[in-house]
């Protein structure tokens, strides 16, 4: 673990050099560590006293910080103050009151006393380390409270913090965690999950949490090469490399080269077994290149009197629903809009792939001196990163939120196939402006309402030897806007080794329509005659012999995707069966024609 603190140490480079730029004293750090028994377990390799570690030393001084344990009781050895040198000498003296282990693991009441500790006003991070399991003291009706305490973490607890300005952070040391409380926890807080079952995820988390808290502006890394303009001030390089890489080098635009061994003075070179941080003042401005391996998550960050703010971004995005974007610059002379060199600025907003791929991308129009646009819907759901660039012919800027993208309502099956439960993931949907229609190979099924943002579907039986898809149709409406789509589909009997996917006509989940109120109006209901057509299709097609399903599955996807997409809409059945009359028509025409011809030139035997 000694590469850990290192690490903490060289990456506080990175955060200081963010924290003189961006007033660090607005900044409010709370650690709330489980210290229940579980942990014992759950966190063999004592990555919470590395976390600890890597923490304490990663928060810029001037920000305010403060330390909380919790079990059976909830403890706050240190409580939020100034961060200096005196306060991280504390906080590390309370790594053995980690260890001191307690029965229980009392969640709710830690993130309470945490979020409400004076001052309790302002923005306040909780940075929620536990291996997430809701284990209250207790006697009788001990998993009833259990489940009472999950519930209102979720439910109430969660929407008031977000109210009052308390953002969530939660980090798992273990696969064995409550994860969907940990995700809604930090979803409905404007917060950042992960799970860090070793020392590199752990580093990775607690990266993406600062660039949360202490958002830094970027410069692209690509190809083992990133620009500085003249207005950079200075850079800080963060390069993972694998364990057995050569040294890196970096190279200057002027061919200078710089190593861990061989640098001026004042550039700071940390070089560990996984990752090099350097800390190059007064660069020279044009193309840097960096020789050697350079693995994912390596970034450049620059401190500059140029850079690019944006509105706080979202770490949840959902699909089906657009996000809007706003940015601007702030120029060297204090004002804010267009670079002074007077070459146009351009603004754009990417959501890529973990790995770099971008997924989308929308320009941003200048709207007075900020720009704005509005980020399509996802269609993948997943971990994602959302960027926002801002460039010229002089610079470019970036600035970086890791995101999660969620289906807007969720569906997970209970028991032995006996029920689903559903839930309103996006915080907007209840069961008021949402109608959800579910169909089970043709069957239509009731969907009840349970509670404002829950409902749950009743299951007929189903033959445990079939895979069999389950379509949840759902219908909002916001803000005098309809729109359509299908949950991604939940699968009875995952494991079976055979599948009805291929006969099933519902559309594949993600698939969005919006309507106008025009289009509302004329569009059918779920459970309207043209529905019970298209599923009465559906039983038909599952009453067919099993060769003939076969022709249905391999039939073109674009035809099966459009049958699929328009089994509502009687125009297009009609042009379906049109079509398919007129090539029977044809293909009989086609056959009295050939028999003809061979009539034709039929000739008598020669005797």
């Amino acid at each position: 673990m000694q590469w850990l603190m290192t690490a903490a140490l060289a990456l506080s480079l990175l955060v200081n050099a963010t924290a003189r730029a961006q007033a660090p004293d607005t900044a409010d750090v709370r650690l709330v560590f489980d210290v229940s028994g579980s942990m014992k377990q759950n966190d063999p390799n004592r990555l919470s006293a590395s976390a600890l570690e890597l923490i304490v030393t990663l928060l810029p001084s001037g920000a305010r910080g403060g330390l909380w344990t919790f079990g059976s009781e909830v403890a706050n050895p240190l409580p939020p103050t100034t961060i200096d040198d005196a306060w991280r000498q504390r906080a590390l003296s309370l790594k053995p009151a980690l260890l001191d282990y307690q029965q229980y693991t009392d969640i709710e009441r830690a993130v309470r006393q945490a979020a409400d500790a004076p001052p309790a006003d302002g923005k306040r991070h909780l940075i929620l380390l536990t291996d997430g399991m809701v284990d209250t003291p207790g006697g009788a009706d001990k998993a009833a409270r259990d489940e009472a305490s999950r519930k209102r973490l979720i439910d109430k607890l969660a929407p008031v913090l977000h109210d009052d300005d308390v953002v969530v952070h939660t980090i798992a040391f273990s696969p064995n965690v409550d994860l969907d409380l940990l995700e809604n926890l930090a979803q409905k807080t404007q917060g950042l999950t992960a799970v860090a079952e070793d020392p590199e995820a752990l580093l990775r988390a607690f990266l993406d949490v600062f660039d949360r808290i202490f958002p830094r502006d970027q410069v692209p890394l690509e190809a083992g090469s990133f620009p500085i303009d003249e207005r950079v001030d200075a850079f800080s390089s963060l390069l993972f490399h694998g364990p057995q890489a050569p040294p890196l080098a970096l190279i200057a635009p002027d061919g200078t080269r710089y190593t861990a061994d061989d640098h001026p003075d004042d550039v700071r070179w940390q070089h560990q077994p996984l990752f090099d941080i350097i800390h190059m003042p007064a660069p020279i401005a044009g193309q840097w290149r960096v020789e050697g391996e350079v693995g994912p998550d390596s970034r450049i960050s620059v401190e500059s009197p140029l850079a690019l703010r944006t509105r706080e971004l979202p770490t949840t995005l959902y699909q089906g629903f657009e996000t809007p974007i706003e940015a601007w610059l702030t120029r060297p002379d204090g004002g804010v809009g267009e670079d002074e060199s007077g070459s146009p600025v351009s603004l754009r907003a990417e959501l890529r792939d973990i790995d770099g791929r971008v997924r989308q991308t929308v320009p941003l129009t200048a709207q007075g001196d900020h720009y704005r646009g509005v980020l399509a819907p996802p269609e993948q759901a997943g971990n994602a990163r959302l960027v926002v660039v801002a460039e010229n012919d002089d610079f470019i800027r970036e600035r970086r939120q890791a995101v999660n993208v969620l289906s807007p309502i969720t569906a997970r099956v209970v028991g032995d196939n006996a029920r689903v439960d559903l839930h309103a993931e996006h915080p907007r949907l209840d069961v008021d402006n949402t109608q959800l229609t579910a169909t089970l190979q043709g069957q239509m099924l009731d969907v009840v309402p349970q509670g404002d943002r829950n409902w749950r579907i009743d299951l007929p039986d189903v033959a445990r030897d079939v895979a069999v898809p389950l379509t949840v149709w759902a219908r909002v409406t916001l803000d005098g806007e309809t729109r359509r789509f299908t949950l991604p589909e939940v699968t009875l009997n995952p494991g079976a080794a055979t599948s009805l996917h291929g006969v099933s006509l519902d559309r594949p989940g993600g698939h969005i329509e919006t309507l106008d109120e025009e289009e509302e109006r004329q569009a059918a209901p779920p459970s309207s005659s043209l529905d019970r057509l298209g599923d009465s299709v559906d039983q038909w097609l599952d009453a067919l012999p099993s060769g003939v399903r076969s022709l249905w599955q391999a039939a073109p996807p674009p035809f099966r995707d459009y049958v699929a997409s328009h089994r509502h809409d009687p125009l297009a059945w009609a042009l379906l069966i049109a079509g398919l009359l007129v090539a029977i028509l044809l293909l009989v025409g086609l056959r009295r024609r050939r028999h003809r011809q061979r009539t034709t030139r039929r000739e008598e035997p020669h005797v």
